[in-house]
């Protein structure tokens, strides 16, 4: 895509894009001839520049993020045994790219913190489970209005988390605390997964249970 199509995709000025780029915070598009393309990875990385501004970074501490090489427990939690691109996550999806941008947009599917141009394999099975949901006869709209609402609530839940284990945490050495967060984030992940779960089937079976009531 071209750079007026970006900043209206993300709602940002050509100028605040092209200046993103020149403190370095935003990677340099590809070239074609004399005309600069724009992917989705350049999306994604407005997509966090602004989730960092509304956390209170200025540029200048998101241009020192940007500079950093990712912290060694990052790297090992993000460590996959394989990835997807974004065409490749269209692709076998089989789904749109444009549908699969707003799912990114919505921070529905994120990349790989350590590679903002590739997608942990497991991304391609939400992908389609909500393609089960789509055939399933849900709509679309309603799908993703609720998938939005699971994200937010998602993201609390994942701060208080952190928060935690910051807390309980900070007298660990690295190598330990990288050990300990490497056990308890699995653990965490299916805590949640398996409560989810269980609570979705008791309303499940509280909603059949209202309708079978006498009037």
């Amino acid at each position: 895509m071209r750079v007026e199509q970006l900043a209206g995709d993300s709602h940002l000025s050509v100028d605040t894009i092209r200046y993103y780029q020149k403190i370095g915070i935003l990677h340099p598009p590809a070239r074609e001839g004399r005309v600069a393309r724009y992917d989705h990875s350049h999306a994604s990385r407005l997509i966090e520049i602004r989730q960092l501004s509304d956390e209170g970074f200025s540029l200048a501490q998101i241009q020192r993020l940007s500079d950093a090489s990712p912290h060694p427990l990052l790297s090992s939690l993000n460590e996959v045994s394989e990835s997807l691109s974004f065409d490749e996550l269209v692709n076998q999806s089989g789904l749109g790219d444009e549908i699969v941008q707003m799912a990114i947009d919505a921070g529905l599917i994120r990349p790989l913190t350590t590679d903002a141009n590739r997608f942990d394999i497991d991304t391609l099975s939400m992908l389609k489970a909500g393609v089960g949901l789509l055939n399933s006869g849900l709509p679309f709209d309603e799908l993703v209005q609720l998938a939005v609402r699971h994200a937010q609530h998602v993201e609390s839940v994942a701060e208080d988390a952190v928060a935690l284990f910051a807390q309980h945490l900070t007298e660990k050495s690295d190598s330990s605390q990288t050990e300990t967060v490497e056990t308890i984030v699995p653990l965490v992940t299916e805590l949640v997964a398996q409560h989810f779960r269980q609570t979705l089937i008791e309303h499940v079976g509280r909603h059949l249970l209202d309708e079978t009531k006498p009037l």
